[in-house]
């Protein structure tokens, strides 16, 4: 952070709320009025501590952080309050803060260079409540520079301010404004100063080894999704079954789910629902607009609030293999990433008719699943899939064991042991032909197998 000792000309110095410009104040109370009562509160970037008693009066506990020593005994000084406390910290580096309910910044973010480090210190808490100056209002670089803007590195664009905190997993729900430094804050209003009233989203952090076991059930748009409805709706909820759902695509809107994944880039599919205005494409990119949901996606768009990138740099280094070409591959590997300790698989079918290229998309699910069983997590599909062909009797799933039935034994050890008994009739060459044949569509295999 650039120079904000006590004197440095950038903080509002006062001995008493009265010599505060109203702006500054307008902040403090309305974020006192507007929180839930009785919270606990970290007021990072305090300055001399007036936003934190202000906070306090309203019977809130506050802490209040800045980066200048000076600056902080003066707050301890002159706007000591039972319910507020005053320490030094740099929001320059990443902080370790205990949990609160909310989290200020007022009039921070600009003074930092790269403020990422802040904004992800301060997910200790739920709720975010951060402003910034408007760049479209009050131009960081112009030909005249004051001696504010002197002390900031850039200013926001509320497209830029909202990009910035999604970037961080703070999801905007609301935003405000100030017109002039005199004025009070005001919903949606275009002025001198953003204001933005953020909940806490993320992706999952991987989980410790020590933690419970963690159970994902990822959906997919496939047939044997019918078995995850009916073993949820049979247990009393999604609940009772696995700890986290997540859904892929249009599922987002059809189940309650914790993750939706959405992998296709946001502009691309604009493109496509403009071209097809009444398509399937055109309605989802709709609701994923408004989703309430975390979205997992590409690449972030300030358009769409839930819209959260995927960690493919972290999940690059922890698991090793760049392969990814389908959304149900991408969320088995991010399933890893986080700790999962059983993955179960509904809709993951790929049965297209003669279609070979789709069935790339099936390859690589089972290739993160075998990296999934490698690492010890178990995996759970439905017996209507034909993921790792599961659809298909145990026996028949062992290539070249054509001319024995196969009796599959548990010992008292737990290792399996295996039961040959000769085949008295074997196949004829037109049964044999048609097991070699691979042109026809999967489900029809099946089904023909099974008749």
């Amino acid at each position: 952070m650039n120079d904000l000792s006590l004197n440095s000309g950038e903080r509002q110095v006062s001995p008493t709320i009265d010599g505060i410009r109203r702006d500054h104040v307008a902040r403090y109370e309305w974020a006192a009025n507007i929180i839930k009562p009785n919270c606990r509160i970290i007021d990072f970037a305090c300055g001399i501590g007036y936003g934190t008693k202000i906070l306090a009066d309203a019977e809130h506990t506050a802490m209040g952080y800045d980066i200048s020593q000076e600056t902080i005994e003066y707050a301890a000084d002159k706007y000591n309050h039972f319910h507020a406390t005053f320490a030094v910290a740099d929001a320059n580096y990443p902080q370790k803060f205990p949990d609160y309910d909310v989290a200020i910044s007022f009039e921070t973010i600009e003074h930092v260079q790269d403020p990422r480090n802040l904004l992800l210190s301060l997910r200790c808490a739920p709720m975010l409540i951060a402003s910034v100056p408007n760049e479209s209002v009050l131009p960081w670089y112009n030909e005249e520079k004051n001696a504010a803007t002197a002390f900031h590195y850039r200013h926001y664009t509320k497209d830029e301010f909202a990009e910035l905190l999604m970037s961080c997993g703070w999801h905007p729900v609301s935003w405000y404004g100030q017109l002039g430094p005199e004025s009070e804050v005001e919903l949606n209003v275009h002025g001198r100063t953003l204001i933005a009233v953020c909940e806490r989203v993320a992706i999952p952090e991987p989980r410790n080894k020590d933690d419970k076991g963690l159970h994902i059930a990822v959906l997919g748009l496939g047939p044997s999704l019918d078995q995850y409805l009916e073993i949820t709706k049979r247990q009393g909820g999604r609940s009772a079954f696995c700890d986290e759902t997540w859904a892929i695509n249009a599922l987002g809107d059809v189940f309650a789910c914790d993750l939706i994944f959405h992998m296709d880039d946001i502009r691309i599919q604009e493109i496509r629902a403009a071209a097809r205005p009444a398509s399937n494409i055109a309605r989802m990119v709709d609701w994923l607009k408004a989703s309430k949901t975390p979205v997992v996606t590409s690449r972030k768009h300030p358009d769409y609030p839930a819209l959260m990138e995927f960690p493919l740099e972290d999940v690059l280094n922890n698991l090793g293999h760049d392969y990814f070409n389908s959304t149900a591959a991408y969320a088995i590997a991010l399933a890893i990433h986080v700790g999962a300790t059983k993955i179960s698989c509904f809709g993951l079918d790929y049965t297209y008719p003669n279609a070979s290229d789709a069935e790339k998309g099936r390859a690589c699910v089972e290739f993160w699943l075998g990296q999934a069983h490698a690492r010890g997590i178990k995996i759970n599909l439905p017996k209507t899939t034909t993921l790792m062909d599961s659809m298909y009797p145990r026996s028949a799933r062992l290539y070249g064991y054509d001319t024995v039935d196969i009796d599959f034994n548990v010992a008292e050890d737990g290792h399996l042991k295996l039961g040959f008994t000769e085949r008295e009739k074997l196949p004829t060459a037109a049964e044999i032909e048609a097991n070699y044949d691979h042109s026809a569509p999967i489900a029809k295999q099946h089904q023909s197998t099974k008749e």
